[in-house]
């Protein structure tokens, strides 16, 4: 005669997660390693994030992210569904589960983009820590993944840092280290919301940069009705910064940069402008020209870079774009 089939195996997933109340983890744990042991229960316990006992939902979230843990592979074929239909719950104790299986999962670019803006929004908006800090976490974790997203990151770690919740802040502080910026740089360039008002304008046109040998005096050619112009002497000669078709053929010049003009004018005094422009960008890997004047500043990037750089820097700024 066979053995009785034990009483665990006749229940079903949901009937297994729904015992207990919500303050208790009940069957999660042993339900996450009954289904790593035979996958085939993985669509029942899937399912499970959609059922209508809110204990389900918590406890199927909590068995899903368990198993993610050794191998986020596991829930790849439940990637679109979880950007989309999963992350539509919103049950607090369901939502920093998922944010913490979506690093673990193998996301394209534009998955990782929508992971990102989808856990952004619920650091800014989440009434539960758990969430905000799970949601910073997996934005970090994702810009890791992806240096397109660190600008993202930085952002969020910027806000937690000036969080006067202290949960927001300590997590910020400790997971600051993957950044290639320390705290006192990025807390300068991502400055306090009331210094959130930095507005910058794409000026028309590409620029140039040349170089004149010493010695030789202001070139003709140069317009300084232009927008933007500039001439510095040292004593490797002069550099001219100019509108990329006033420089002659055969002289030495990097043509091809955009510029970005901070809407001022700015108080001599005031700290951390530039830099609040310069780090994103950095975290971005979009190199680029500084220069400052009297009454403001001027980033220079590249024209190819000029639309990333706008996105990057709208997280913080406003962007004024009016060059076709």
């Amino acid at each position: 005669m066979g053995g009785r089939v034990p009483m665990e195996a006749r229940l079903s997933i949901a009937a297994r997660l729904a015992r207990g109340d919500r303050r208790v983890e009940g069957d999660a744990p042993s339900v996450a390693a009954d289904v790593a042991a035979n996958p085939a229960k993985l669509p029942e316990l899937f399912a499970c994030l959609f059922d209508g006992d809110p204990s389900v939902r918590m406890r199927a979230a909590d068995s899903l992210e368990r198993m993610s843990r050794g191998n986020g592979a596991w829930l790849d074929p439940y990637t679109e569904s979880l950007l989309t239909d999963a992350v539509a719950i919103e049950q607090a104790e369901v939502r920093w589960h998922i944010a913490r299986i979506l690093p673990r999962l193998t996301l394209d670019g534009g998955q990782r983009h929508r992971a990102a803006i989808l856990l952004a929004g619920w650091f800014e908006n989440s009434p539960s820590r758990i969430v905000q800090t799970s949601a910073l976490q997996a934005v970090v974790d994702l810009a890791d993944q992806d240096g397109d997203l660190r600008a993202t990151a930085a952002e969020m770690l910027g806000c937690a840092l000036r969080s006067d919740v202290p949960s927001l802040a300590a997590r910020a502080q400790r997971i600051l280290k993957p950044f290639e910026v320390d705290e006192a740089t990025l807390t300068a360039a991502l400055a306090p919301r009331d210094h959130s008002g930095l507005t910058l304008s794409v000026l028309p046109g590409r620029l140039a940069v040349a170089q004149v040998p010493p010695g030789q005096g202001l070139p003709s050619w140069l317009d300084w009705s232009e927008p933007l112009v500039g001439a510095t002497r040292t004593g490797e000669g002069l550099s001219i910064l100019c509108r990329e078709d006033r420089v002659p053929e055969g002289v030495k010049a990097e043509r091809g940069w955009r510029a970005f003009k901070v809407e001022g004018p700015l108080d001599v005094s005031l700290f951390g402008v530039l830099a609040r422009i310069a780090v994103p960008l950095a975290q971005a890997h979009v190199p680029i020209l500084a220069m400052s004047t009297y009454g403001t500043d001027y980033v220079l990037v590249r024209a190819d870079d000029l639309d990333k750089a706008a996105e990057v820097l709208a997280l913080s700024c406003t962007v004024l774009r009016d060059d076709g």
